[in-house]
């Protein structure tokens, strides 16, 4: 990772730099709307980062730089604002989100990647891959091990060894594929519209999705989060409803969901959903049955194929698509996996890490269990310590998170090693369940 001549920067909030940053944007995930959008920027909330790759430009500020690999991390481990470069020498925009997720039994800071962008004339030049060279050199000096991201392609982001959490499940069907069995409710109670300026309702949102969310990688979603990120999108706002008991604040199923204009009819578009009981999952059932007189289908994301066991005719009712779904890659092995809740109690691997990319993780690992907890230490390049196992930081990132075994990453040649030490490592990092979901859309 030597010779990157562009300079990498915080994009400041100001009236220079963020325009040109969402035009970018705008390009690049909404093209259909235009060059010239009535722009009407919203709020993000405290967790979005926005970062940039910027052409150097002599005479601007105090402090141009023409080689960042002489720069040094800022006191907090973020990269210095754009105040000495151009605005209009953004080349690729990004921008990083301080997530907490749930992994392995306990919320752990992960960095969220998103809205990475380049105009068309500065593409296939390799400023991606350096993007995120630096992205994940920032998350490393914030000892955060792991990043997260959706991708636009899977291929491409493999290429910098991420690799996929998980699958989803999407539903299309029309509201009375809803009928009994499935919308069956026996409990009173009442939806009601939920607002994102009313502090009580985003607290009640924030306790129903810690009980109703119990998976790995669900995220542990702020106030902030839930304002501008869950209540509205990118471009607008989204409804949002609560069910509970009618004299009763406390809530046990929400939805997400806005409308579409589909060929040949209007869509309701679920974005996101949870229910704290099966009473509460037919009362959300039932009110999207509800909609029959609006919409001519449903759209629902799930983590797995369950709905289908409540429709009295799956077959011909629903459309079901299976998608795979996000990726995650470890950044820093010591930081990832270490202090992982394991319920293995003396097992030792040896693992020989190959990370193509970061020489600080194509190493040597020892990883144990200390009171019930993983240990990760380097075990050095000297060649004085034993390899069990043999694997690739793609891997080994899947396998952090619970979303694939060890002996199943072996058979697709990921993994090399015995199957004493392939089932030793299966033993301190086993396969998740429930299987992890990372439902959020970033």
């Amino acid at each position: 990772m030597s010779g990157r001549t562009l300079a990498y920067r915080a994009v400041p909030d100001d009236d220079e730099h963020r325009p040109v940053y969402r035009r970018l944007l705008q390009y690049a995930f909404a093209p259909e709307r235009g060059p010239d959008w009535d722009d009407d920027p919203h709020e993000q909330p405290a967790e979005f980062e926005p970062r940039g790759l910027y052409e150097p430009s002599s005479g601007v500020g105090d402090t141009a730089e023409t080689d960042t690999e002489t720069e040094t991390p800022t006191a907090s481990a973020r990269p210095r604002e754009a105040t000495d470069v151009a605005p209009g020498g953004l080349v690729v925009a990004s921008a990083l989100v301080d997530f907490r997720m749930r992994i392995r039994g306990a919320f752990r800071p992960v960095g969220g990647v998103t809205a990475v962008a380049s105009p068309p004339e500065h593409r296939r030049r390799g400023h991606v891959g350096t993007l995120l060279d630096h992205l994940h050199e920032e998350l490393r000096e914030r000892d955060v091990g792991v990043a997260a991201l959706w991708p636009f392609s899977h291929a491409f982001y493999r290429r910098f060894d991420y690799g996929r959490t998980n699958d989803y499940v999407q539903f299309e069907f029309p509201p009375d594929a809803l009928d009994s069995p499935a919308a069956t409710p026996d409990e009173d109670g009442s939806f009601r519209r939920l607002a994102a300026d009313d502090p009580a309702d985003v607290e009640a949102l924030a306790a129903l999705h810690e009980r109703s969310a119990p998976e790995p990688l669900a995220l542990d979603r702020s106030p902030d989060w839930w304002r501008h990120r869950v209540f509205r999108t990118w471009t607008g706002e989204r409804f949002v409803y609560g069910w509970g008991d009618t004299d009763d604040q406390e809530l046990r199923a929400y939805l997400v969901y806005g409308f579409e204009e589909d060929d040949p009819g209007r869509t309701l578009a679920v974005t996101y959903w949870g229910a704290a009981d099966d009473e509460a999952y037919r009362q959300l059932l039932t009110f999207l049955r509800n909609h029959d007189s609006q919409v001519s289908q449903v759209r629902l994301f799930a983590g797995d194929t369950s709905l289908l066991d409540r429709l009295s005719d799956p077959a011909d009712d629903v459309t079901t698509t299976v998608k795979p779904g996000p990726m995650v890659r470890v950044v820093d092995v010591e930081a990832a996996l270490s202090r992982l809740a394991t319920p293995a109690t003396d097992e030792r691997v040896v693992l020989s890490v190959r990370d193509p990319r970061y020489d600080w993780n194509d190493d040597r690992f020892e990883l144990s269990v200390d009171d019930g907890l993983t240990t990760c230490r380097r075990g050095g390049a000297d060649g004085n310590v034993d390899v069990d196992i043999d694997i690739d930081i793609s891997a080994l990132s899947r396998v952090l998170v619970g979303a694939r075994s060890a002996a199943v990453l072996a058979r697709l040649g990921h993994v090399a090693g015995d199957a004493d030490a392939v089932t030793q490592l299966d033993s301190l990092l086993p396969v998740e369940s429930p299987a992890p979901y990372l439902r959020e859309w970033f």
